[in-house]
């Protein structure tokens, strides 16, 4: 996320699917870490990915980047949180951890890809946060990471996952001769607009 991304984010006042903000807290702190975990699994279950930041509060209704002191960014990194995400996902998390300044302040980003291939699941539980066997989602009604809460976000799990395993058969089927051109594979474009088609 680049310093003018975060401004933008901030001057919305408020969260949206593909971002969500946390407080200023080291990654030491555990049950912190399992919240950010859990709006991981959210993000990578969600079309397009999304942005985890922390350092920001909800300061009289309005968003305010506080920042982390440079003993508690200093604890955020890569290989810190892919070892402690790894026992909550399977498949693993696609994400990469930045660092991020506004206004004299130092922030964490984590964008987070979309899932490869499958959903991923929590598979292990963290008291309160995590539950093993559940599939987190970023919901429509609200901006926030739950288990699949309605059949519309049930619906827009499947229908991606359905999308990656078309496109993946597709490409199979060309490598071996059953597709005669490349030009015949639909683009991930087309798959969106053949979506959307009905909702336009």
């Amino acid at each position: 996320m680049t310093p003018q991304e975060l401004n933008d984010a901030l001057l919305r006042g408020h969260e949206i699917r593909g971002i969500e903000f946390k407080e200023s807290q080291p990654l030491t702190n555990k049950p912190f870490v399992a919240k950010v975990v859990r709006a991981m699994l959210g993000m990578a279950n969600k079309r397009d990915g999304g942005v985890i930041i922390i350092g920001v509060q909800e300061q009289d209704g309005r968003l305010e980047a506080t920042g982390l002191s440079n003993g508690d960014l200093e604890t955020w990194t890569q290989d810190s949180l892919a070892s402690f995400a790894a026992p909550y996902a399977d498949p693993s998390i696609e994400f990469e951890l930045g660092k991020v300044e506004h206004n004299g302040k130092h922030l964490v980003s984590i964008t987070i890809r979309e899932f490869r291939d499958i959903p991923i699941v929590c598979i292990r539980d963290y008291p309160d946060v995590l539950r093993q066997g559940a599939c987190y989602v970023r919901s429509f009604r609200k901006a926030e990471t739950t288990e699949v809460p309605t059949q519309t976000e049930m619906r827009d799990l499947l229908e991606l996952a359905s999308e990656k395993k078309l496109r993946e058969f597709l490409q199979k089927a060309y490598r071996v001769g059953l597709i005669a051109s490349a030009s015949a594979l639909p683009s991930d474009g087309s798959l969106y607009e053949q979506q959307m088609g009905p909702f336009k």
